[in-house]
């Protein structure tokens, strides 16, 4: 592994910390209901969260910028989408328009993960398929994540697709969502793209499937380490897939 792609994983390491810790931080008063034992610990260590949130994202964008300039605006784009999904002005916020949260959360990720090897390898044909790909599990993935805090966020008057729609017609809608992802591999196995990892990605419907029908079960909807080892695992699985493949076949 060359200097480069070190200082890349690292990086996006750092930009994934950053943003996820100053979304915990800006969605307390959701999780005060849904995760009170989070919500303690955050309160507890806040300023410290946010210090360390901040000193990751300025060192991340330091080594992007050392390697490609065109890191810059790929890593600031998650940034400037959750200021702007978070921030409330004027008692309005991104975060309340209905299916906004899921959407811009989904676009910060696929974004940031599909782009940055754009930056160094102009094929933007594989950059819209992997964003595509991976807009489609995180919106999933949010949404998932949604049917548990229902009424937390219910109280806090966060308009999720849960708390609109129901769970059951939630359900329906991640089902579909994830389907998408078979016309998208017919298409990638058409274009002779991603050919030796169809089977990462079949297994990734799969699992796509299970989950969606084993979270929307009201039995399964209060296990924080369900949600978070199996739901936001399932990238480690996956990585861990396609390494195995890439070993075996290169």
């Amino acid at each position: 592994m060359n200097h480069i792609m070190v200082d890349m994983v690292v990086s996006t390491a750092l930009v994934t910390y950053s943003i996820y810790s100053l979304n915990r931080i800006t969605d307390m008063e959701e999780d005060a209901s849904n995760i009170p034992e989070r919500v303690k610990f955050l309160e507890e260590r806040k300023d410290m969260i946010l210090i360390l949130s901040i000193m990751a994202y300025v060192v991340a964008l330091l080594m992007g910028i050392r390697e490609n300039l065109w890191t810059m605006p790929i890593f600031l784009t998650p940034f400037f989408v959750g200021i702007v999904y978070s921030i409330r002005i004027h008692s309005f916020r991104i975060k309340d328009i209905f299916g906004m949260k899921n959407i811009s959360i989904a676009f910060s990720w696929a974004f940031s993960s599909a782009f940055l090897p754009y930056a160094f390898n102009s094929n933007m044909e594989k950059a819209f398929l992997i964003f595509s790909f991976l807009f489609i599990k995180c919106f999933v993935n949010t949404v998932v994540f949604d049917t548990r805090d229902v009424e937390g966020d219910r109280k806090a008057g966060a308009r999720t697709i849960p708390v609109v729609l129901g769970v059951r017609k939630t359900r329906f809608i991640l089902l579909i969502s994830n389907t998408l992802l078979i016309p998208w591999t017919v298409a990638c196995y058409l274009q002779n793209l991603f050919i030796e990892y169809i089977p990462v990605i079949f297994f990734s419907i799969l699992y796509g499937y299970w989950y969606i029908n084993a979270f929307c079960d009201e039995k399964n909807r209060e296990s924080a380490f369900n949600y978070d080892y199996l739901v936001d695992g399932e990238f480690i699985i996956l990585a861990l897939f396609a390494l195995a493949i890439d070993f075996v076949f290169h």
